[in-house]
């Protein structure tokens, strides 16, 4: 019963860490343009919503030449 329980235990703590929030920052460069290099942070986000975010910013970033990423 005691082995149930900690496993119980420790599959809970597992799904709590990796939904965490924390702080990400998306670089975009942009090597022939005068923009040069633009950094967008992203405060107490999921690393998925970070991502989301950034690629989103690389879409637009391509239309001029550039690219984006974490």
């Amino acid at each position: 019963m005691k082995n149930v329980i900690l496993a119980i235990a420790g599959i809970v703590m597992l799904g709590t860490t990796t939904s965490c929030k924390r702080n990400f920052t998306c670089t975009c460069v942009y090597p022939d343009s005068k923009i040069g290099t633009t950094k967008t942070k992203m405060q107490a986000v999921r690393k998925s919503d970070a991502e989301d975010a950034c690629a989103m910013q690389n879409v637009g970033a391509k239309t001029q030449g550039g690219a984006c990423a974490l």
